[in-house]
């Protein structure tokens, strides 16, 4: 009998109030790992017939479940393989999945072979002239047509094919570590207030795109050092003063995916429906925007996971709304998003003012996004078309956006935010011309 995954009452009202906390996310991450378990005998089942190898990857991924199964999860519950996954499952109902889409499964059977301490082998895809481990890192190989991973005693072997020449990688014994030929995955670190975290900088993966922007190339080191400095900062910023905030992100997110920065005065960021706990993003100008971002992030993240076990709006509904951030019409899917996300934004505003440096700028971007979060809540509410799951969301959200409004704020700053929503309500009335 086929079991579903679903979310207890408890959990859901915290989630539903814009938190939730570490073991509720734990939760949305267990269902994510079935999901991508789904798709993957999916992907199997569709393999192509004139591609040998499906038998002995599928063998090797049972292999390393049933050897390791905590860190087989470890590697198949990674974020990018849902977006690998979604990606590629979407290409097959196009009819546009290619060769080397398959064969990336065979690039996490080697990984999770090496993470349970197994011998194993497969074929490789070659992406752009390297050979990608996905969470390790990448084998540089810019003349390559063919790849193979060999895994014996814990180590990990690469050998390439190319026009003329054959090539063999050692895999170095610490993967993080750069070597002449080898392009680990970078890490972002943060520990403050006894909460340590450590997240993937992930610039290699072949299936991290899907965002606004196109993902960056391969970072410098003096880029990562920034990376790093900033985002050490924003964390101790979060755990200092955001701790139930970072509490969640410890427990969820796992991979940043560094964008093109096509503008120097804008900052980008974006999350894939299908990808839990990886966002993607240009570097964040300070430790605040940085701090804000993650939570914004992570709360689209969560929403959506959620999304996955409950269904929260009628998908019939054709109504477009006003969201206070935007001057387009949007779906009321879209707006439930954007309230939820902004939600979590406000909050950490909120507590960024114990910061005596971010003081005034917490206490105006907080004043200006729980207006918004108000403003767009009231749509929702107004739009006749939540589940009753979605009722009870709305209903939790508002308790916790009505406790935002009743913070002390400054009047000329609560007037200001007032006259800026005129302003951008305006901008969209005259764009849709109709009503929200």
């Amino acid at each position: 009998m086929t079991t579903y995954h679903s979310i207890a009452a408890p959990l859901f009202a915290s989630v539903a109030a814009g938190g939730g906390g570490a073991e509720a996310i734990r939760e949305l991450h267990a269902a994510q790992v079935s999901k991508h378990l789904l798709l993957i005998g999916h992907l199997l089942d569709s393999w192509p017939v004139d591609l040998p190898g499906r038998d002995a990857v599928a063998s090797t991924l049972e292999r390393a479940r049933h050897a390791a199964p905590e860190a087989f999860r470890d590697v198949i519950g990674a974020p990018l393989v849902g977006s690998w996954s979604g990606i590629v499952t979407r290409a097959l109902e196009h009819g546009g999945a290619a060769q080397v889409d398959f064969l990336h499964l065979g690039a996490l059977a080697v990984v999770a072979c090496a993470a349970a301490g197994l011998d194993g082998s497969a074929e490789l895809p070659v992406h752009h002239g390297t050979v990608v481990l996905p969470g390790l890192g990448a084998v540089e190989a810019p003349n390559a047509t063919r790849a193979e991973a060999i895994v014996e005693a814990g180590r990990i072997v690469v050998r390439t094919e190319a026009p003329n020449e054959a090539g063999t990688f050692v895999v170095p014994a610490d993967a993080a570590e750069p070597g002449r030929g080898w392009q680990p995955v970078r890490a972002l670190r943060g520990a403050a207030a006894g909460l340590a975290i450590k997240l993937e900088l992930d610039d290699v993966h072949p299936y991290r795109h899907g965002h606004h922007v196109p993902p960056a190339n391969r970072l410098g080191e003096s880029e990562v050092e920034l990376w790093r400095e900033v985002f050490a900062e924003s964390w101790c910023l979060l755990a200092e003063l955001c701790r139930e905030r970072a509490t969640e992100l410890t427990a969820g997110l796992r991979t940043l995916v560094p964008l093109v920065q096509q503008d120097a005065r804008t900052a980008r960021s974006a999350t894939i429906r299908h990808a839990f706990g990886v966002f993607g993003l240009t570097r964040p100008p300070s430790a605040a925007e940085f701090a804000v971002t993650m939570v914004h992030e992570f709360q689209h993240s969560k929403l959506s996971a959620l999304l996955d076990l409950v269904p929260l709006t009628d998908p019939d509904d054709a109504g477009r709304y006003f969201a206070p951030w935007r001057i387009d019409a949007r779906p009321l899917a879209g707006l439930l998003q954007g309230v939820y996300a902004f939600a979590g934004v406000a909050d950490t505003w909120r507590a960024l003012r114990g910061a005596p440096e971010l003081a005034d700028l917490a206490e105006r971007r907080f004043v200006e996004s729980r207006l918004q979060v108000d403003r767009g809540l009231s749509s929702i509410e107004k739009s006749g078309a939540l589940t009753p799951e979605g009722e009870v969301l709305a209903a939790r959200l508002r308790t916790a956006t009505d406790a935002l409004l009743a913070e002390p704020a400054a009047a000329g700053l609560v007037r200001a935010a007032e006259a800026d929503l005129r302003r951008t309500y305006q901008l969209w009335q005259d764009r849709n011309g109709t009503a929200a």
